[in-house]
């Protein structure tokens, strides 16, 4: 066993300088397969193309209010599937009264490009320019929703902005102690420095709600709790137990949801 954790090791020594590469063939799962066409979509949702300071045609959805909504949510969803298998889900966020958009990545769906963890936070800001600049809203009324990946997007866009409030469910603290809670320190080392959300959370100037199932099989508990933990502002933690990484709004509907529109001041 020493000597195959010896020889695991020279390799990835001697393959460190493609260890971005590496990173980001592990944390991204693209499909650029399901795709849906405007007559397949609710009327109340819109297709948009955004484009990037890097040249990147970006896809997204747009769900939209006949009147202005007071408040506007911007989701940053998980590392697999594209801005389509959010639908129902964002769904119940705008029928809670809120306009919302699904932020599209780079090589997912019609998207351009190909993802990393450089570009995905490129995408955010991207999504996050528009809302102010073309649908004109101020930041205290935008809230952001990050899910798993996404959660790093969203603590990304976030910082050093008076939001109206920055949701994550699911979320992690960085890639290496990902690394460790899942493959053991040997493997740690090389996620250092990626998706480090733990450093960057206390540059966040809003109330926090994070979401996380006790019996999560992708993204540890533990991880979520540690970065609630390390949050020194205003914060709320909704604890679902039994629940998994992609089922909470299943185990546990009422919980799940009534601490969202809670948190984003809806009496359901």
């Amino acid at each position: 066993m020493k000597n195959i954790k010896l020889f695991i090791l020279t390799i990835l020594i001697i393959h460190l300088p493609a260890c971005e590469t590496l990173i980001n063939t592990l944390s991204f799962f693209p499909d650029k397969n399901y795709l849906l066409s405007p007559e397949d979509l609710p009327a109340y949702i819109s297709q948009l193309t955004l484009n990037t300071e890097d040249g990147i045609e970006l896809e997204s959805l747009l769900f939209s209010h006949n009147k202005k909504s007071k408040k506007f949510v911007i989701y940053f969803h998980g590392n697999a599937g594209n801005v389509y298998n959010r639908i129902k889900e964002a769904s119940v966020i705008y029928n809670m009264g809120y306009d919302l958009i699904i932020s599209g990545y780079r090589g997912y769906g019609r998207s351009s490009g190909k993802p990393s963890e450089k570009g995905i936070f490129i995408d955010a800001r991207t999504v996050l320019s528009y809302v102010i600049n073309t649908l004109n809203y101020e930041l205290g009324d935008i809230y952001i929703y990050g899910r798993s990946l996404g959660t790093t997007a969203a603590v990304e866009v976030s910082q050093n902005a008076a939001l109206g409030g920055v949701i994550l469910i699911t979320p992690f603290t960085s890639s290496d102690d990902f690394a460790k809670e899942k493959f053991g320190s040997l493997l740690a080392y090389f996620g250092k420095g990626y998706f480090s959300s733990i450093d960057k959370i206390n540059n966040l100037k809003s109330p926090l709600l994070v979401i996380h199932g006790t019996k999560d099989e992708v993204v540890p508990y533990s991880l979520g709790v540690k970065l609630y933990d390390a949050y020194s502002g205003l914060k709320e933690f909704v604890s679902i137990s039994g629940g998994g990484h992609n089922n909470l709004e299943l185990v546990a509907p009422d919980l799940y949801w009534n601490g969202v529109s809670g948190f984003l001041g809806v009496v359901r």
